[in-house]
């Protein structure tokens, strides 16, 4: 066969050397994705002007099996308010969302891909 500068062949190696990456290689890279967006993530969390637990002092990752989540703990669970929104009480107005972690995602999303895909190139070579 000759020889094909074309790329192609290049691209199938790299190809296959993605589809035989193991599992413990994906949870790290994953674990270590993860971290990164939660460290991108705090700073944007907005701060309650109460004297509770803050969202920021909740936000941990956490590794369940094969899957890898960036959470609040269980006590946060008004997070989703602050993020989307809600009505006031007594229906009358609406809270804005504060969209932190939509906004921190489409900000990172493009850098995390790539940061995943060079390091899970790095430890399959």
């Amino acid at each position: 066969m000759t020889a094909n500068n074309n790329g192609f062949a290049d691209m199938l190696k790299e190809m296959k050397t993605l589809l035989k990456v193991d599992e413990k290689v994906t949870l790290d890279v994953l674990e270590e994705a993860a971290e990164y967006f939660a460290k991108q993530l705090k700073p944007r969390i907005p701060k309650t002007a109460r004297n509770k637990k803050h969202l920021i002092d909740t936000l941990k990752v956490v590794v369940k099996g094969d899957e890898v989540q960036v959470i609040f703990d269980d006590e946060s669970w008004y997070w989703h308010l602050a993020e989307h929104g809600h009505r006031k009480r007594g229906g009358r107005g609406r809270v804005r969302g504060a969209h932190f972690v939509q906004n921190t995602w489409d900000a990172e999303n493009e850098k995390l891909a790539n940061m995943m895909a060079d390091k899970i190139i790095k430890k399959m070579e």
